[in-house]
């Protein structure tokens, strides 16, 4: 009886002992399979796991294809905004009074000032002259313009009034009035002996027509808003790009101190010829093909479900870890302290991968802005505003896609030093870079507020902005200091104050930030290097841990250090806080027996350790000098062969 009872417990711890090593087997799977790369390279065996290798190989695709389209898409992009931009400059020569070339240069620092008129006859001459010439556009431009049945120019005037500027019949204080009507009263028209039609305007019949006394002097700002339709031909495709343009012309002097600035603003939109009546043949995006944006939207959405595939895969894995660690952390880590019942924190981070929100994020950006210019261009009008907005979302996603790659250049520890230099400094450099935005903050709130009136490159905030963070690479610190307008200011206050302005500000961030930051990093370097070359077995381990660690191997059973560390973690007398710390710490490494003075190393508590405990065999082939092994799905699938 009693032998059968012995026997029954037998075979109970032999079944409990299998189920655990049945239950320990399949997570080292899933995890193996989870956290190994396509490839690696290591004691000259090059290790390829299919699964991800053939991920691998569908993100190159991808990538190659995503980038082809970019470049077709670039090359059509760039075509229409060369026609629209092209005929902007067209309409300034044609609107605007004594526009020449010089104005379309961008010169640094600049040699002219404002466009602008200051009498009320240049003012008066450059409306006449801009609606004379909008209505002789047809007849006088080079370009093909013509006027729909809908293409009308309006004017919009704002003015004010005070009491006892020149009869004003406002009551009290500033009053401010606006005034629309349309380009009629002030037209004439005139038929030439080539039976052609010919405009001119005066803008006083305007006024006398709406009873306007001294409309000049009390204008703040007179806009002219027009449409005119254009087409644009394409020697190589012989096909035509049909444009409505909307204007608006401004003469703006909204605190009326006598300088009337004047800007042209234009929005051209591509539409159908036969809206325009014309029996052409549209431009589309010629490059852009059809072909390899479905192809990148196959792959896009393949990469999108693989992705969101291997997310719940994480999530899986990480509730199978969990569960095995309730049940068997301590049997298994050897954990003497009974409170710790699970790995640390920093272990389950593993599993949140960064990598795979790029490539999502990547994914989506390339779906959106693909479908809509390989699929839509043809229904809807283009605008440069909205291929400019899809260019970005498709460049962002381009960006994604290439650095995404990167999670794959794992396979050898010089090709990750760049992510785990980053990684290793990421939050030391976020606390770096607050404090010194702080700074930063305070030297351009300063800049703005003191030499904005008089220098052209801190006229706004932003300009300020962008100012202080070029000038910190030593950019032009030079043209800086000479454009400034000192001789606007009242005395020398401004020009000693930005000497010493940008001089501090160049020996605080060119000196002193750039350089410690580059320290930061330099830092990280060297600790990744050190990191790199220890055992990957101690790679997590700490300073105090790994020396006790490799000191305990190396020693033998009777030493000094093994005895005393037996007779500390035996001793049952009273002691002090620090030493009694120390046995704390000591638990989570080591482990004494009872019977004789023997010290036993503990299992450092890391994922890694568990996964690769195991020892997984591969089968071996030869790949040149050196040998490959390959993997299907994790490693308990890998069968052995010796190398040739």
């Amino acid at each position: 009886m009693e032998l059968e009872i012995n026997d029954k417990n037998t075979k109970r711890k032999r079944n409990k002992v299998t189920d655990y090593e049945d239950e320990a087997k399949r997570l080292r799977r899933l995890l193996r399979l989870y956290f190994y790369s396509a490839f690696k390279f290591k004691g000259n065996i090059c290790n390829f796991h299919f699964i991800y290798c053939f991920v691998f190989l569908m993100q190159i695709i991808k990538v190659a294809l995503l980038t082809t389209q970019m470049i077709h898409f670039g090359n059509d992009r760039g075509n229409f905004s060369s026609v629209v931009n092209r005929g902007g400059l067209v309409l300034r020569h044609l609107l605007l009074e004594h526009w020449d070339a010089s104005w379309e240069t961008l010169p640094y620092p600049p040699a002219q000032g404002d466009f602008a008129v200051y009498t009320i006859d240049d003012l008066e001459s450059g409306i006449n002259y801009a609606v004379k010439n909008y209505y002789n556009a047809e007849r006088e431009a080079i370009g093909y313009y013509v006027r729909t049945a809908d293409d009308k120019m309006t004017a919009t005037m704002k003015y004010f009034d005070f009491p006892g500027f020149h009869g004003a019949s406002t009551g009290e204080g500033i009053t401010i009035s606006e005034i629309t009507f349309p380009i009629d009263k002030g037209l004439s028209a005139e038929v030439t002996q080539e039976n052609e039609t010919m405009y001119s305007y005066n803008i006083t019949r305007e006024f006398d027509h709406h009873n306007m006394s001294q409309p000049i002097k009390r204008m703040l700002s007179t806009t002219l808003r027009f449409k005119l339709h254009s087409v644009r031909s394409h020697e190589m495709s012989k096909k035509a790009t049909c444009l409505r343009v909307e204007g608006s012309l401004e003469f703006v002097d909204l605190d009326n101190n006598g300088q009337v600035l004047v800007d042209l603003d234009t929005r051209s939109s591509r539409i159908k010829c036969k809206d325009m009546n014309l029996p052409l043949s549209d431009w589309q995006l010629e490059n852009t093909s059809e072909e390899i944006g479905a192809s990148v939207i196959a792959f896009c959405v393949i990469s999108l479900v693989l992705t969101t595939a291997t997310m719940f895969f994480a999530a899986y894995t990480f509730w199978r870890t969990k569960q095995f660690m309730k049940k068997h952390y301590q049997s298994y880590f050897g954990v003497v302290d009974k409170e710790e019942t699970d790995l640390p924190a920093s272990e389950y981070f593993r599993y949140l991968k960064v990598w795979d929100i790029t490539v999502m994020i990547s994914d989506i950006l390339t779906l959106y802005g693909t479908i809509w210019i390989v699929f839509n261009t043809k229904q809807s009008e283009l605008e440069l505003e909205l291929l400019d907005s899809y260019t970005v979302w498709l460049g962002v996603g381009c960006v994604l896609a290439w650095i995404s790659l990167l999670k794959f250049f794992k396979f050898h520890n010089k090709f990750h030093l760049l992510f785990s230099t980053l990684y290793k400094a990421f939050w030391d450099v976020i606390a770096y870079l607050i404090c010194v935005g702080v700074l930063f903050v305070g030297f351009w709130v300063c800049g703005y507020v003191v030499l904005a009136p008089y220098h052209v490159k801190f006229k706004t905030p932003t300009a300020a902005g962008e100012t202080l963070f070029s000038v910190v690479n030593g950019d032009e610190i030079y043209a800086t200091l000479a454009i400034l307008e000192s001789d606007k200011s009242g005395g020398n206050w401004v020009w000693w104050f930005s000497r010493f302005y940008f001089g501090a500000y160049v020996a605080i961030f060119t000196i002193v930030v750039i350089n410690l930051l580059i320290a930061l990093f330099m830092s990280a370097y060297e600790s990744i290097k050190t990191y790199y070359e220890d055992k990957p077995d101690e790679r997590e381990l700490g300073p105090l841990e790994k020396a006790l660690r490799r000191v305990l191997i190396q020693d033998g059973e009777g030493s000094n250090l093994r005895s005393s560390i037996y007779d500390l973690m035996n001793d049952s007398l009273p002691l002090t806080s620090e030493i009694n710390s120390l046995r704390t710490e000591l638990s989570k490494i080591v482990r004494v027996s009872k019977n004789k003075k023997d010290v036993e190393l503990l299992k450092p508590r890391t994922l890694k350790v568990f996964m690769e405990d195991e020892e997984h065999k591969m089968k071996k082939f030869k790949c040149g000098f050196v040998s490959c092994s390959f993997t299907f799905f994790s490693g308990d699938d890998q069968i052995t062969k010796d190398d040739e």
